[in-house]
Formats: structure tokens, C-alpha cells, sequence
């Protein structure tokens, strides 16, 4: 145990993960083949990966404007990086998520997301999938997003 106590928290989250132990998670499904769902399809050129939980849709308006919706990811969290980071440590998987994000969205062709109202600083909560698959639950699989318990912010510090 004491080697693994070594390795570090995110290490051990991932090694434990990737292994399907207790704090793995079962591939959440796509809310959207639901009958009746209200679902947005978008090119994944109009999305942009700000960090691991929230994202900004950009799309073209009539008027040949730019318009900007963010995206906050229903049930998951991700790492902070940078100001927003509560130590070096959650800093350093917030700039790999960030990273992680966007090539996921680089390699993909459709997402597809389920709004479900508006957080408290304005963001569209929404369940996002890429190419069919949640994106929180891809991250989760390389230890770079937690399932969020309601009100409860993840401890990336560890």
C-alpha cells in the first residue's frame, strides 16, 4: 500500500479507474436517443473546449454576427487551472484536461448536448456527448473528471 500512496492521488485515481474499481463509472448513456428529447446537434468546430466541464458553443448569427453560449457539464467536474486552481497540483490537471478536451473535440465530428437550464454565473447546464458518448464519463476514464455530487466540488489536491 505504501507505493501506492507514493504514486500520488491522481495516479491511484486513474490506476483504479482504468482497472474498473470502485470509483470507476459505468458509461452513462446518451440521453439524447431518448424518445422526445430536445436535443442541439452541432458540428464540433463550433465547440470549444474552455476546460474539462465547460465548454463554449460559437455559432454564426442572421446578422453575421458571432454569438457565444457556454456550456457547463451536468453531474461531472473537472480540475481548475490557472487563478481558479486551489493548489500546484489541481493547477497542473487543469492545464492536461483543458489540453485532453480539445483534442478529444479535434478527433470527433458531432456533439450533441441536452440543456437543462442555467447556472448561477449564466452557463447553459447541459449533458454533452461527443459522437454519442458523454464527454465527462471520457475524461473520467483517464482521471481527468469526477461525478459531481450536488453542491459538493471534487478535492483534485488530494
Amino acid at each position: 500500500m505504501r507505493h501506492l500512496v507514493r504514486l500520488g492521488l491522481p495516479a491511484l485515481f486513474t490506476l483504479i479507474t482504468a482497472c474498473g474499481g470502485p470509483t470507476g463509472y459505468d458509461k452513462p448513456p446518451n440521453l439524447c436517443e431518448a424518445d422526445g428529447a430536445r436535443c442541439v446537434s452541432v458540428p464540433v468546430r463550433d465547440l470549444l473546449a474552455v476546460d474539462g466541464d465547460t465548454f463554449e458553443l460559437r455559432r454564426l448569427t442572421a446578422s453575421g454576427g458571432e454569438e457565444r453560449i457556454r456550456l457547463r457539464l451536468i453531474g461531472w467536474d473537472s480540475p481548475e487551472a490557472g487563478d481558479a486552481a486551489n493548489c500546484a497540483e489541481e493547477a497542473r490537471l487543469g492545464r492536461e484536461v483543458e489540453a485532453r478536451a480539445r483534442t478529444l473535440f479535434s478527433g470527433g465530428s458531432k456533439v450533441t448536448f441536452l440543456a437543462e437550464g442555467m447556472d448561477r454565473y449564466g452557463r447553459v447546464r447541459a449533458h454533452v456527448y461527443l459522437d454519442g458518448t458523454h464527454v465527462g464519463w471520457l475524461l473520467s476514464k483517464e482521471g481527468l473528471a469526477q461525478l459531481l455530487e450536488e453542491g459538493v466540488q471534487a478535492d483534485w489536491c488530494g
